[in-house]
């Protein structure tokens, strides 16, 4: 693991069903102590703070692989698009297999050079739904991935990764949209991921917070490789009532070491467990 350190490791919508690949045999049930990582692959960024295209997959993937995350939150997924030196291909699907994932969703925001980009999850377990909600449209179309499990104890669990717009007043209506959407179709547990473009402190991160819980390590360390930015990307969560998910160690900003970045953001992975509000 000489490519990456992670500090101390202890380690009303209009919506789109989409289908599952699976890239191997399907998990049981979602634990109540879960790992999450998101990470902005970079699929449309040029070469700024060290990170010089091509994407490098193998490497990302055992990037991922090492984190041992139940789920991963991929931003700026080119799926089939060849850009930036890359080659046309199932860039999810690749990934999810190379790292050792189970299933993976992809989620189309907008189509692209005769391919699509967005979003997508890779996880350990099988989703009992899936569904892609459009955001609000303002400056560029973004997408929620909505997937649902079941977890151990019976209860529900939903996953969502999003990739929030430009600029705040943009975010500010997505988010607004985002609360509402999470209000109107509920679920026990929920856990959010996702390169949010703003930090903890902003108005639109505020009205997500209104709802979900923040669990993001290090919030004023930047995330995105701009050393004068605070952490743009983020995990939230939502429990049920009379639990806290609380966050465990292993909960880390991921920084890149010796090589050179794989992206122009940095992993960030949350691991935390269900328990009870009265529970230390």
């Amino acid at each position: 693991m000489n490519w990456l350190r992670f500090g101390v490791l202890a380690l009303a919508f209009c919506s789109a069903w989409v289908g599952v690949a699976r890239a191997g045999e399907a998990g049981g049930d979602v634990p109540t102590a879960v790992a999450y990582l998101t990470f902005n692959i970079g699929g449309g960024a040029g070469a700024r703070y060290g990170f010089k295209p091509p994407f490098d997959l193998p490497r990302a993937a055992r990037t991922i692989r090492e984190t041992g995350a139940d789920f991963v939150a991929l931003q700026e997924v080119d799926q089939f698009v060849g850009r930036n030196g890359n080659p046309k291909r199932d860039t999810a699907g690749e990934l999810a297999k190379a790292a050792g994932y189970s299933h993976h969703v992809f989620a189309k925001a907008i189509p692209l050079r005769g391919g699509e980009y967005g979003v997508a999850l890779l996880s350990k377990y099988k989703p009992l739904s899936t569904k892609v909600v459009p955001l609000p449209k303002t400056n560029e179309p973004r997408v929620l991935l909505d997937a649902r499990f079941r977890m151990a104890d019976g209860k529900t669990l939903a996953v969502f990764v999003t990739h929030l717009d430009f600029p705040s007043s943009a975010r500010q209506t997505q988010t607004k949209a985002i609360v509402q959407y999470i209000k109107d179709n509920p679920a026990d547990r929920v856990l959010l991921a996702g390169d949010l473009n703003a930090d903890l402190d902003s108005p639109e991160l505020k009205t997500l917070a209104t709802l979900l819980t923040p669990l993001t390590p290090d919030p004023d360390t930047f995330t995105y490789l701009d050393p004068t930015s605070k952490a743009i990307d983020h995990v939230f969560a939502r429990a049920a009532k009379g639990e806290v998910w609380k966050a465990l160690p292993g909960t880390r900003r991921c920084v890149y070491d010796k090589q050179a970045p794989l992206s122009d953001h940095m992993p960030v992975l949350v691991r935390a467990q269900v328990t009870k509000a009265t529970e230390p």
